[in-house]
């Protein structure tokens, strides 16, 4: 398999022939010259496993097919590859508005390297501003030892066989209080504590996010993709078990597709939503499954900062103390050494932007940098860009996380469905969950399950 085959577009709607398809399938690397039959004019195309969802659990569970040399096609409701790693393009550059990095030692990083995509190591840890100023080493300290005890508070009740709300866990209060409130909870899953199950949050056990790539972790994640069967625009709207086969139906097409293993890794607030339905239904406990780990709220704003008034080294991590009435952020300064920098806002801000759109984003952009830096800052924000995840119906939020007395439901995700769906995304992950690195072993998962379930036919 040639992982850096070159591709400058993906396959718009109906372009991806039987003649691509087998062909993809066996394992070609380059696109193959568009012919025959059009996608949209088939009646029934079987495949061995279908794949419904283009992020990076998708992308990974179809590449893995494709290696297998068994058939299969890549269903993108959307008009590109990458889900909530999107890179866009504002005041003349490239930048992420979704997720922006991921860890250096998982599947992902191994299948950018073999691809010869440009990475680059991000700085570790994160600065820590208080009323407009840095934080003196004694006051670094007090933080990360406010942090570590809710930490093992949260874990302690886990293993004391309880599942209350995190918040309940953090009973010590201080300085720092907020701050730590903020960081574990709106500022990581996109919902307060009081939303969060301690299980949940003990299980998991996540390497930081070290790693990023000047052309964008979404530009990865499509370049990853760009060799693959992939329809986009193909909206799955129903799931029918007829036995041995699965028949997929596309909003907008009479064509249906027939798959013997079908791997669903779109959010799962998609799933709960109903945007997708199943004949027969989803078995109530993975339905209620679904209800116990609602996706949270996170969204990013982007601005220009010329000449580097926050004095911030290139890619480097903010962290501010929570005050007052300013919406929590955590900020990435200087975006590849540019003047570009993205805040990420969680919770009830997330979901303002969200709304709203660029009016909140800007005027929140502005509260944080003022109160983060001293006034004046936020003045130099003029225009944003920003992200719109909790609005978007392909998309519904972000992180999913358990709510509390939940936190064992998440291992049903794990099970097959209707015998032959098989479940991916960073949700299915116990340990971590809500990352890409998640999500992308979760689709390599689930693809080695699709393939022993299809093992007994012929390729």
């Amino acid at each position: 398999m040639n992982e850096s085959a070159p591709s400058d577009k993906l396959p718009s709607r109906g372009s991806l022939t039987r003649r691509r398809l087998l062909a993809a399938s066996a394992g070609a690397a380059l696109a193959v010259p568009l012919g025959g039959t059009a996608w949209a004019q088939a009646s029934i195309t079987d495949v061995d496993v279908a794949i419904v969802g283009g992020g990076a659990a998708g992308i990974a569970a179809a590449r893995k097919i494709a290696e297998s040399g068994r058939s299969y096609v890549l269903l993108e409701a959307g008009p590109k590859l990458g889900g909530r790693a999107r890179t866009d393009t504002a005041f003349g550059q490239v930048f992420d508005l979704g997720a922006g990095s991921f860890g250096s030692g998982g599947g992902l990083a191994a299948a950018a390297d073999a691809g010869k995509l440009p990475t680059t190591a991000l700085p570790s840890g994160r600065r820590l501003f208080i009323d407009g100023r840095e934080a003196r080493a004694g006051r670094y300290d007090a933080f990360t030892a406010a942090l570590g005890r809710a930490r093992r508070d949260i874990l302690a009740a886990a293993d004391g066989g309880k599942d209350p709300a995190a918040s309940t866990m953090l009973t010590a209060p201080g300085e720092w209080s907020a701050t730590v409130a903020a960081l574990i909870g709106p500022l990581s899953c996109g919902r307060a504590l009081a939303e969060l199950s301690s299980l949940d949050l003990s299980l998991r056990h996540v390497p930081p996010d070290d790693t990023t790539s000047p052309i964008g972790v979404g530009a990865v994640l499509e370049s990853l993709g760009a060799w693959l069967s992939t329809q986009t625009h193909a909206q799955v709207t129903l799931i029918t078990n007829a036995g041995r086969m699965h028949t997929l139906s596309l909003a907008g097409q009479r064509s249906q597709i027939r798959a013997r293993a079908v791997i669903l890794a779109v959010p799962a607030a998609v799933v709960a939503a109903g945007a997708i339905r199943f004949n027969p239904p989803l078995p109530p406990r993975l339905a209620g499954a679904f209800r116990a780990v609602p996706s949270g709220a996170l969204e990013q704003v982007a601005f220009q900062l010329p000449g580097n008034p926050l004095q911030l080294e290139a890619d480097e991590n903010v962290l501010a103390k929570v005050s007052g009435d300013t919406a929590p952020a955590l900020l990435r300064g200087r975006v590849n050494g540019s003047d570009l920098h993205v805040l990420t806002f969680g919770g009830a801000a997330a979901r303002e932007i969200g709304e709203k759109g660029e009016a909140a984003a800007r005027r929140l952009a502005r509260s944080f940098l003022d109160t983060a830096f001293g006034h004046a800052h936020g003045e130099g924000v003029t225009e944003v860009a920003c992200s719109r995840w909790t609005s978007d119906p392909l998309i519904r939020g972000a992180i999913a996380a358990a709510l509390p007395g939940q936190g064992a439901q998440r291992r049903l995700f794990a099970e097959p469905v209707q015998s032959r769906i098989l479940l991916a995304g960073e949700y299915t992950a116990t340990n971590d969950w809500g990352t890409l690195n998640g999500a992308w072993d979760s689709g390599e998962i689930a693809a080695e399950k699709a393939l022993r379930l299809v093992s007994a036919g012929p390729a």
